[in-house]
């Protein structure tokens, strides 16, 4: 004997016909009590044997675990039935079937022996994912669609049985996205490559296709109502809008519409008009000239979206009557005078749904809360009762309390948890199974869950009560959205007067736009930064990212030197505007304009010859607006970076700089030993100096030991010479280090990995500082003209750790200067001054070095 049934394949491809062979549908399958042969109940068959047919990589124990059917039991139909789906459930497998072979000898009697059978799961098992791909868009870069199919939880799972639907969900995610950018007639195909080791890579192709945003809505039909007034209800649709492509506001979805539909539908039934209907938006296509100011003035054909939206309101509703019954006016006592007096005002006015929908939950309030506190002998519950008259467009409601028992909550289930627990949730919420359904409870619990700032506002839309109007229970299903992605981090920055550490507060997606709002502070020995930002990607439908901030940067250096600092502290605060745009997968370009302003005051005694500031002014304000051009190419193994700015001139302000840094890195595993091992080299150049003016003090470059290891502040450039007056009146010269308005640095490492989060490091640097006189000024420094390009070397280990938890690397080192400034130098008074650095020492610093 042998009895199969079978999944009926075609999970439904919207987009794909491949689709449509690939996925079995659980609803085609049919019950399998309905498909066995009848048995007696005391003859049941049992299963001897459970097998599947069709396995490539996929273990049968594995499936043995996710089937209820078990060898020695009898068959049950229930059980097959459930198995079958589960196994499909998975998405492991298309065309799956199953069929029951008899193991009993035809001479044995069935009355004595139980007929044996073995089940034979047949599967279709999916080829293996080993590749995904996305490539056609110039919108959605592959960093903004991984990051849109980790929100959604749609990641491809390499290395597992391709899931056809899952891909398919992708493409329809990819589509959505790009519809609210505007391209609503985007497309995504599927392209699979399969192997011969079962295996299959995909290729989303994507085509954007045409941009068309809303730029016209109009209503059709006997309104009552002002389009202008309506278009104002809409509130995901509104071209019209301030900055209406910014917010995504011209952009026609269908999910957008049918919410602005309820809103629309929400205004009618709330001034009257409680059989208003609203038809689907008719969509068409208009062209019109538009006027360009870049990059240059022109007119151009613009394709926009029209829509048609008809409305038919109906009659318009008055309320005729509101009163409330006498056991609810014996039940609130004293509350019943000011329960009258609202249906006294009320009466004649508009209907409203919402408002009689606000003064059921009021005095349903009133009741729960006095059946609490033991006022009324049971929980009671309101009705509210609504009569139409059809002839004279009026309205009558009764308030009263029911005689039916309260509906109990049986079931309550939180969906849309993603990093939040189920019990973070519910001890928020004072709402328990097996207890009345208390709306208050619920609606006070809500709002004190969106006001913890992790999950959005829940809509009425977001809450679904399925009643039993038999068993009086109600199933409470209540749909929350995290807001975005909140956390604190802790960062490594460097600087030109050391490393800082920062800790970062992120939320990302607070106002559904896909932007970041960061708060930062960086601290060092030296510095002090504090940063707001707002960073927007995809801007304006494109491909790129617009960063906004503002900043306070407070810096105050101390310099190794006979002479004790901080020379000067200066503090700046000011505005950046950056765009940053994905120009292949490896490469981006960035453009970035700054507003800022810095006040400096000098400590005295101040050497005069240093700077240009004398001793009668020891503070100097600055103004500086800067433009910024940068290129990034970071791939798996190499980072590249070029930044350049410019101030002044026809920009504004006080300052007339020139900045400029380029940096290259690259990692190289070891071919010889251990290819867990790696060298590492770095080349890095800066330079900064002024077209016009002087250049002041704290823009000039202090390199530390994050260029060459062994070094402190300032040792890198040269010395100047300084003079200063002693108690007895007389001049005293000294040397300090100048600073450096050019340096370069080449760095290399051999790294070994000795545990997780642990790594040893040989490392061997070189570097030199310059400080040209031609690019600071009119005002220069007496240079000590030995110190000047002066080469210095260091070699030495290096032990990095990672912190756990916070992800901030740790690194201590020993270095020993093979280059270093060891000598004695005249001074103008004829006295020697000894430049000398450290031959070895230690040091530490947060962060990697590249």
């Amino acid at each position: 004997m042998i009895e199969r049934w079978l999944i009926a394949a075609g999970a439904g491809g919207l987009l794909f016909v491949c689709f449509a062979q690939a996925a079995p549908q659980l609803d085609t399958l049919p019950a399998a009590s309905a498909i066995l042969p009848p048995f007696a109940a005391n003859s049941l068959p049992l299963i001897q044997e459970i097998s599947f047919d069709g396995l490539r990589r996929i273990s049968p124990t594995a499936l043995h675990l996710k089937i209820s059917s078990r060898e020695g039991q009898p068959l049950d139909a229930n059980k097959v039935d459930a198995d079958l789906r589960g196994l499909a459930r998975l998405g492991w497998f298309g065309e799956i079937s199953v069929e029951s072979q008899s193991l009993t000898a035809a001479t044995v009697p069935a009355e004595k022996t139980p007929p044996q059978i073995r089940l034979i799961f047949h599967l279709d098992e999916q080829p293996y994912l080993t590749g995904v791909e996305f490539s056609g868009s110039k919108l959605l870069s592959r960093g903004q669609i991984d990051k849109l199919l980790s929100e959604t939880h749609r990641t491809p799972r390499l290395g597992e049985p391709t899931d056809p639907v899952a891909l398919h969900h992708i493409a329809l995610a990819i589509q959505f996205s790009l519809a609210e950018l505007a391209h609503p007639q985007s497309r995504v195909e599927l392209h699979r490559e399969e192997f011969a080791n079962h295996t299959v890579r995909v290729r989303f192709e994507i085509n954007d296709g045409p941009h068309l945003p809303v730029g016209k809505i109009c209503f059709e039909g006997p309104t009552a109502f002002h389009a202008k007034l309506l278009r104002r209800q809409m509130r995901r649709i509104a071209p019209g809008s301030f900055f209406a492509e910014l917010r995504g506001k011209n952009a026609f979805t269908r999910e957008a519409f049918e919410d602005d539909r309820e809103h629309l539908l929400a205004y009618y039934r709330n001034h009257g008009y409680p059989e208003v209907r609203i038809g689907n938006a008719e969509i068409s296509r208009e062209d019109k000239r538009s006027f360009r100011w870049l990059p240059w003035p022109h007119r151009i054909n613009v394709t926009r979206l029209s829509l048609v939206i008809p409305v038919q309101p109906g009659p318009r509703y008055v309320l005729a009557s509101l009163h409330a019954s006498p056991t609810l006016l014996q039940a609130t006592g004293s509350r019943a005078q000011k329960l009258q007096s609202i249906f006294r005002t009320d009466t004649g006015k508009p209907y409203s749904a919402q408002t009689i929908e606000d003064l059921h939950r009021a005095w349903q309030i009133i009741i729960q809360l006095d059946s609490k506190n033991n006022i009324f002998p049971a929980y009671r519950s309101l009705e509210t009762t609504r009569t139409f008259s059809p002839e004279n467009h009026t309205v009558e409601i009764a308030l009263g309390l029911s005689d039916r028992p309260p509906f109990l909550v049986r079931r309550v289930e939180i969906q849309g948890l993603h990093r939040f627990s189920d019990r973070f949730v519910r001890r928020r919420i004072p709402f328990q199974e097996g207890r009345p359904l208390d709306d208050h409870a619920l609606e006070t619990g809500l709002a004190r869950l969106a006001r913890t700032g992790y999950f959005r506002p829940v809509r009425k839309e977001d809450i679904h009560v399925q009643t039993d109007e038999a068993a009086r229970t109600a199933d409470i299903t209540i749909h929350l959205q995290e807001i975005g992605q909140q956390r604190a981090s802790f960062s490594v920055s460097h600087g030109q007067f050391g490393s800082t550490l920062g800790l970062a507060y992120t939320v990302f997606d607070l106002f559904e736009r896909n932007e970041l709002l960061a708060a930062q502070s960086d601290a060092g020995p030296d510095s002090l930064q504090l940063m707001l930002g707002l960073a927007k990607q995809g801007f304006l439908g494109s491909r790129g990212s617009l960063a906004l901030s503002v900043f306070n940067n407070v810096l105050r250096p101390r310099f190794t030197s006979s002479v004790k600092g901080p020379f000067y502290t200066s503090e700046t605060e000011g505005l950046n505007a950056g765009w940053t745009s994905a120009v292949t997968n490896t490469d981006s370009l960035g453009i970035n304009y700054t507003l800022s302003r810095s006040n400096t005051d000098y400590s005295l005694p101040l050497p005069a010859n240093l700077t240009d500031v004398t001793a009668s002014d020891i503070r100097t304000r600055t103004s500086n607006h800067s433009l910024g051009l940068g290129w990034t190419r970071d791939a798996a193994s190499q980072h590249f970076t070029v930044a350049n700015s410019f101030s002044g001139a026809w920009l504004g302000g006080s300052e007339n700089l020139l900045r400029s840094s380029e940096e290259y890195a690259r990692l190289v595993p070891d071919p010889l030993f251990n290819h867990q091992n790696a060298f590492a080299f770095r080349t890095a150049v800066g330079g900064a100096g002024s077209y016009r003016g002087d250049m002041p003090l704290y823009a000039r470059l202090f390199p530390t030991d994050d260029q060459v290891r062994g070094l402190r502040t300032g040792e890198l450039g040269p010395y100047a010479v300084v003079s200063s007056i002693s108690s007895t009146g007389n001049t005293q010269f000294s040397a300090v280090p100048a600073g450096a308005n050019l340096f370069t640095a080449v760095n290399l490492e051999y790294r070994i990995p000795i545990s997780s989060g642990t790594q040893a490091t040989g490392f061997f640097d070189l570097g030199s500082g310059w400080l040209l006189p031609n690019w600071l000024g009119p005002t220069r420094p007496l240079l000590l003209a030995s110190t000047n390009s002066v080469l210095h070397g260091s070699t030495g280990i290096q032990l990095q750790w990672t912190v756990p938890g916070i992800q901030v690397p740790v690194r201590g080192y020993y270095a020993v200067n093979v280059l270093r400034l060891n000598r004695f130098l005249k001074l103008p008074d004829g006295s020697l001054f000894h430049v000398r650095n450290h031959l070895s020492g230690f040091g530490w610093a947060l962060g990697t070095l590249f």
